[in-house]
């Protein structure tokens, strides 16, 4: 059950899953593919309801949308259900071309699992390039940013719920993109990753139709039991609801919707084999202010984009995280705190935290539970239990890797 440190770090800048039962079914004049994947599934219940805003039509007069009037309704999500825990499958292909070069490749996907259902797949960490020992890996496609790999990735240990980053996987990154990482050079490796931004689909002379790009920035260094690393992602503000007259637009994942120019830096120490902790800090240096916010959650809250809206709504300007896992041999046990300052000027900061555990039956099987609260505040008056744990979710599952 036990990952080190390092072993975290390498699965991270190869930006796919750690797929230790993976297995290769295809080896022939120097190609080999592998097939791995995981099925993950989990019952859910608790946590807090959500808010749906409702579209509005134009007005006949104006030709506008009144982004000031505003529908709102409440929507139950605190029941229990059952729930895909990001199963996925996929492919990763790799050729010897020389003694020090090797080309790779890798396709993925995730499906939902728990039902049947005629949705598409989600289109996952899908890249080609090459890599050696002596000048590093590049490689163009489908990935998460090199901050998230170097950085944030190695405080998703959760399996639902939980995770909390400025700068996560998507930011500014899956798709369009193209990345550099040097050797491994005793311990330290850097990070170069571009994501370019098209105009094509505008209409001539309607604005700016420029294509440009975002770029991120990580290094990392590993020396017997302690992990440093620490990243810069420009998040180029490219959204929809802004008032720049620039019309070109990211596939994928995009910018932090907060403001432009983040800064993180982490801390990760192996105490003993068992016992690991780690710390990081996040921030926004160029943070939109309230009004500019403002206006662009009405923007979406007005066309009834109810997920824009509300990832404007719980952004944040930075954040604290600090996490523990224990092996104890059979499982481990895993928690994080997230003190988490609102993007918002004015705002009371608010907590965050999980707990976790799993067992592993077997070297491909675990079940798994978590608990999850998103907004903790005590308060003196709030003297039951039902007080303190009405908006914490608890969350049971079962995984199998291959």
């Amino acid at each position: 059950m036990k990952k080190t440190l390092l072993a975290t770090a390498i699965a991270g800048a190869l930006g796919v899953s750690a797929a230790a039962q993976a297995a290769t079914v295809y080896d022939q004049d120097g190609t080999q593919v592998d097939v791995y994947g995981r099925i993950n599934m989990g019952v859910t219940t608790g946590g807090t309801d959500t808010t749906q805003f409702r579209p509005h039509r134009l007005n006949p007069v104006t030709g506008q949308i009144d982004l000031a009037d505003t529908e709102a309704r409440e929507i139950k999500a605190s029941g229990s259900e059952f729930v895909d825990v990001f199963s996925r499958f996929g492919f990763r292909a790799r050729h010897n071309v020389a003694p020090d070069l090797q080309a790779f490749a890798n396709m993925e996907f995730r499906p939902n699992l728990t039902h049947q259902n005629t949705n598409a797949m989600t289109i996952r960490n899908s890249f080609l390039g090459l890599r050696g020992d002596q000048w590093g890996m590049v490689r163009i496609g489908n990935f998460d940013g090199v901050v998230y790999q170097a950085v944030t990735s190695k405080f998703e240990v959760h399996e639902y719920e939980g995770f909390t980053a400025i700068s996560g996987g998507p930011t500014g990154a899956r798709g369009d993109s193209i990345q550099y990482s040097t050797p491994n050079l005793e311990g330290f490796q850097a990070h170069l990753q571009v994501k370019h931004a098209s105009g094509n689909g505008n209409v001539v002379g309607d604005g700016d139709n420029s294509s440009t790009v975002s770029w991120q920035t990580a290094v990392n260094y590993q020396w017997q039991d302690l992990y440093l690393a620490a990243g810069y992602n420009q998040s180029k503000d490219l959204d929809a609801s802004s008032l720049e007259d620039r019309n070109a637009s990211y596939k994928g994942g995009g910018a932090y919707p907060a403001g432009e120019d983040i800064w993180t830096v982490m801390a990760a120490y192996q105490f003993t084999p068992a016992f690991s902790a780690r710390v990081k800090y996040e921030e926004v240096s160029d943070r939109f202010d309230n009004d500019e916010l403002d206006r662009r959650a009405a923007y979406y809250e007005a066309r009834g984009n109810n997920g824009a809206a509300s990832n404007i709504y719980g952004a944040a300007r930075n954040l604290w995280t600090v996490g523990a896992t224990f092996d104890y041999g059979m499982g481990e046990i895993y928690a994080d705190y997230n003190r988490i300052r609102s993007a918002f000027e004015g705002v009371d900061s608010r907590n965050a935290w999980t707990l976790g555990a799993n067992y592993r039956f077997s070297k491909p099987m675990y079940v798994w539970a978590e608990i999850h609260d998103a907004d903790f505040d005590f308060d003196a008056e709030e003297t039951t239990l039902s007080d303190l744990n009405d908006e914490i979710r608890y969350t049971v599952g079962l995984r199998y890797d291959f």
